[in-house]
């Protein structure tokens, strides 16, 4: 029997934008939500890329620099006008002796949104929790008065909205088609708006409350993994052990691993526990699952004697092939900090489809 070690979960703000909107906006705060809705030449960012206004500063970034400044300075406008906008953010004006010599230019929705829009949002964060498919449109014909609407494919639980914030699930899977499925903006018929894909963060589960687990936890939250830990040991699998952590099993044997902690489509597997035969049988659950990205620590000779024992159970060695094991990259990495960061460079290079050509086979 698993259970939810250390008291509640952390705040759900701290895995999706959407939620950390309608806490804002709940407390009766007027926001500018700061999009990069299309970028160009050697901006830093991409479309897709958010932000947010708040009557406290700037939460999040937008690439930094020059771009930024201007960006957050629209962002500000904005918020204190009341009305939106539609950013062209370049280095126009910057000088010749300037070291921002990378060019590129990016446009920024600053989106004013009041306390009126909380339900929307909310209904958003819920669907991402439950690993729904939709999409946001903004049609931003008339910057000034963009007009926000959600295509689910599903609406969550004991939510509804009225249709006019609802959009046609056909004309939202054309445009998400248009885009090819990435941010962006698309024109029809004279109208221009602004594309973006429901993405729920990825989650870290780690499958080990160790040393290396402890510097991995850290690090992948810094960079924008939800991180779940699992643990055989209450000690090793507590929230203050894991303060970052959005949950803590306490799984005797790791059993019921896949199912206890929910693992889905977004999941990242990295397998660190105590001895080989924990491993074995996280590993074991771990190929049943749909999980993105299985990873588990071990020298060649663990690995081939884990491997035989899986096969000897029947499993295939096209499954086996799919892990990463040794995980992480080679970096020579020793110390579990060192070993962090391997690991996380590599669930990062999977995020971008990298891994191939950066992990080296022995």
């Amino acid at each position: 029997m698993s259970e939810i070690a250390g008291g509640m979960p952390a705040p759900l703000w701290e895995e999706t934008l959407e939620a950390r909107v309608v806490e804002l906006l709940c407390r009766e705060e007027t926001v500018a939500l700061v999009t990069i809705v299309r970028s160009a030449g050697s901006a830093p960012r991409h479309a897709g890329t958010r932000a947010l206004c708040t009557a406290a500063g700037f939460e999040g970034t937008v690439g930094g620099g020059v771009l930024e400044a201007r960006a957050m300075a629209a962002a500000r406008q904005c918020r204190e006008s009341g009305l939106s906008a539609l950013a062209r953010c370049d280095l126009s004006g910057v000088g010749p002796d300037s070291d921002m010599i990378c060019g590129g230019s990016m446009d920024v929705l600053c989106e004013v949104l009041t306390p009126e829009a909380a339900a929307l949002f909310d209904l958003a964060a819920a669907a991402l929790r439950e690993d729904n498919r939709g999409a946001w449109l903004v049609d931003v014909s008339e910057p000034s008065l963009p007009r926000r609407q959600l295509w689910v494919e599903a609406l969550p639980q004991d939510h509804a909205l009225p249709p006019h914030v609802l959009a046609d699930a056909d004309a939202a899977r054309a445009l998400l088609e248009a885009c090819g499925r990435k941010p962006g903006l698309v024109t029809q018929a004279g109208r221009s708006v602004y594309v973006e894909p429901l993405n729920a963060p990825p989650v870290l589960l780690l499958c080990g409350g160790g040393h290396v687990s402890l510097e991995v936890a850290r690090l992948a939250h810094a960079c924008g993994f939800v991180v779940d830990v699992a643990d055989d040991r209450p000690q090793f699998a507590n929230v203050e052990r894991f303060p970052m952590a959005r949950h803590c099993y306490v799984l005797p044997e790791f059993a019921g691993l896949v199912e206890a902690c929910g693992v889905g489509r977004r999941h990242y597997l990295a397998i660190v526990t105590r001895g080989h035969s924990f491993d074995r049988e996280a590993l074991a659950q771990a190929l049943t699952s749909h999980a993105r990205y299985i990873g588990m620590i071990g020298s060649k000779a663990k690995k081939a004697q884990v491997y035989a024992a899986l096969r000897a159970q029947g499993v295939p060695d096209a499954e086996l092939a799919a892990v990463c094991c040794p995980i992480g990259l080679p970096v020579a990495a020793e110390t579990p900090q060192q070993i962090a960061v391997s690991i996380v460079a590599e669930l990062l290079a999977v995020q971008a489809g990298t891994l191939q050509r950066l992990r080296i086979e022995d």
